[in-house]
């Protein structure tokens, strides 16, 4: 694989013996993580684009199409070291102000003035929160496979839009020389998140696609 491949793969992600993600549904039921919103198909991925972990990223660029792989991730190269400087002690009176209907146990989700971070204490009138990723400090290991790799230009552009615009149904599109045609999902003409989603989906079909014009 190379930088700006869009790809299909499978994986499962470990940590000291613990999966935490995967694409495959009945791993995740085995190991109690599945979830009823997420969609257990491949993942569809621009090499390069940096959504995945750095040495993740880094490793698929020697995949292959069908090869099964498997890779360690040190803390630097996976969700970073802990940072002490993002343990934070508050006020439970704030908490409860910020956030009226959440649950305060130890290890409860929080979300705090648009950072989101977990509970590791609560005292009398103080909670500590921990704003570290839950897998800062640990090393990884990615099971994974590369199951397609996306060279059609049809399907290329189809993919980078939604990429840039998670949907569901199908995507209509032609191509004439440098000139792309998107039939947009129905949706778009009443959502608010297209219209800033329209213009990154123009650049990733200019940079990835080499498209010129977009309609």
């Amino acid at each position: 694989m190379k930088e700006g491949d869009l790809i299909r793969f499978e994986y499962e992600g470990w940590s000291e013996g613990t999966l935490f993600d995967t694409t495959d549904e009945s791993l995740a039921k085995k190991n109690d993580i599945h979830d009823e919103r997420k969609s257990y198909t491949p993942l569809l991925v621009l090499v390069g684009e940096g959504r995945l972990v750095q040495g993740l990223e880094t490793d698929l660029k020697k995949a292959k199409v069908g090869e099964k792989r498997e890779i360690a991730i040190a803390p630097v190269d996976g969700y970073g070291e802990r940072d002490t400087k993002l343990m934070q002690t508050e006020s439970l009176q704030k908490i409860r102000r910020l956030n009226p209907d959440a649950q305060l146990f130890q290890g409860a989700e929080i979300e705090i003035e648009g950072k989101h971070g977990r509970l590791v204490n609560i005292f009398a009138s103080r909670v500590r929160i921990d704003y570290n990723h839950y897998l800062a400090g640990k090393e990884l290991t990615f099971k994974y496979k590369v199951s397609s790799k996306i060279s059609k230009e049809e399907d290329k552009i189809s993919s980078l839009f939604k990429l840039n615009y998670p949907v569901d149904e199908e995507v209509n599109v032609s191509v004439k020389k440098n000139s792309a045609t998107i039939v947009l999902p129905e949706r778009c003409k009443f959502d608010a998140v297209w219209f800033q989603a329209k213009y990154r989906v123009v650049s990733a079909l200019r940079k990835y696609a080499k498209i010129k014009d977009v309609k």
